[in-house]
């Protein structure tokens, strides 16, 4: 046993340079990463702003951006300024027409990887190429379509704050909610297979083993047939992203356990309640802000913003399942597969091993057979357990919480509490 797990988990900066500026935790990426994924190369040139510090760094494999105003007078003052908006929206009107088959084709062509076609020599420029992929489809996306989407949505919310206070930022949101995506749609097929699961008590008994029911009853085939049908859509999620951790369809017990959550709820609870609750609520509020356009020429431009901030509900929630999950899953898989190839060689214990090597000494492995000892792949699990034990702060270095009191701790919890969602992953 390491003793790692017996260490309190401090976020510390790798130096007195990077403490004088601000790191703001990305919640795009909210667990700690292995060390293969943090340290595998990603395409392109790195950024940074001329003083050698990057844009981005790891702490604790938690992934913090660099800030270049903190604190914030204001959460979403940045999009104030019509100089940060989009021309129009037509980006986010096309844009699983110009992502999705790109999408396609790159997720085909890492499941189709064959380890053993690699030539010796060779395992640098093959996974390269392969990572050059994934950015190529990670950018189209995020570059066209979330970060256009955020930037409308915040923008209608900063200035829906500014023409009617700050008391009614709730309702801002909420006239950019209650639209159709494939998160409401996976949480009423698993709400479906809770209703079946609280009136059967085989259903109900299987699942809070954190298995399928395997009787012949009606309600049990039921289950099965709505489960299947329900993986075949949504088994390759990963909640959090990580390529260590197994999908839906790899331990079954993830989505079963959220099945069983839903049988213990009422009917008030069902997600498709709730989407009519805030449909009617957008709906409401949508009219009342026509009314006010009569007499403002602020909620006017409201009114001409307002659908194009409405894009981020279907837009973050919908490129999450059909891109970000998808290409994450055949990166795991592509791993998986070499690791099933290494412990063949006798070279790893587990394929799984392969996560808890930095890329570095994975190519060491695959073109010298220079492993890590048992030890260090232990100990290297063990402080990424702890790591995720931990919550990490939302603001690491210069203006971190202690400097400027309860105005930044207000702020931060501005940011991280009420502001606009980057894509959820659950």
């Amino acid at each position: 046993m390491s003793d790692a797990v017996d260490q309190p988990v401090t976020f510390d900066l790798p130096g007195p340079r990077y403490e004088e500026v601000t790191w703001l935790h990305n919640e795009h990426g909210p667990s700690s990463s292995t060390p293969l994924s943090q340290t595998v190369p990603a395409s392109g040139p790195t950024s940074d702003d001329g003083d050698g510090l990057p844009r981005q760094i790891k702490v604790n494999s938690y992934g913090y951006s660099r800030a270049d105003d903190w604190p914030p007078e204001s959460a979403l003052s940045s999009h104030l300024n019509d100089n940060a908006m989009p021309k129009d929206d037509s980006d986010l009107l096309d844009w699983r027409e110009r992502c999705l088959p790109l999408t396609d084709e790159v997720v085909t062509e890492i499941n189709a990887f064959d380890p053993g076609s690699v030539r010796a020599g060779g395992w640098k420029e093959a996974i390269g190429a392969q990572q050059a992929r994934i950015s190529e489809v990670m950018r189209l996306v995020h570059s066209s379509a979330v970060s256009p989407a955020q930037t409308f949505a915040e923008a209608f919310a900063a200035r829906y704050i500014t023409e009617f206070g700050a008391e009614r930022q709730a309702d801002g949101l909420a006239l950019l909610q209650g639209f159709p995506n494939v998160s409401t749609d996976r949480a009423a097929d698993l709400w479906t297979l809770g209703r079946i699961a609280r009136r059967s008590i085989p259903v109900m008994s299987a699942i809070e083993c954190g298995k399928l029911p395997a009787g012949s009853g009606d309600a049990e085939k039921e289950f099965r047939a709505g489960f299947a049908s329900a993986m075949d859509r949504y088994g390759h999620m990963n909640p959090l992203g990580m390529e260590d951790m197994p999908t839906w369809r790899e331990d079954i017990s993830l989505p079963l356990s959220i099945v069983r959550q839903y049988a213990t709820e009422g009917d008030e609870r069902s997600p498709r309640v709730v989407e009519k609750s805030a449909v009617a609520r957008r709906v409401e509020l949508e009219l009342a802000l026509s009314e006010r356009a009569r007499e403002s020429t602020a909620a006017a431009d409201l009114v001409k913003l307002l659908p194009c901030g409405q894009h981020i509900g279907p837009v973050t929630e919908d490129h999450n399942l059909l891109v970000d999950q998808r290409v994450t899953n055949a990166s795991r898989a592509r791993w998986l597969k070499i690791g099933e190839m290494l412990c063949v060689r006798g070279a790893v214990e587990q394929a799984g091993d392969v996560f808890y090597y930095e890329f570095d000494e994975l190519l060491e492995l695959l073109e010298s057979g220079v492993s890590l000892s048992a030890d260090t792949i232990v100990s290297r699990k063990e402080q990424l357990a702890l790591w995720r034990t931990a919550i990490p702060p939302a603001v690491l270095g210069k203006g971190a919480p202690g400097d400027h009191g309860d105005r930044l701790n207000q702020a931060v919890d501005k940011i991280v509490v009420t502001g606009m969602a980057a894509a959820a992953g659950s």
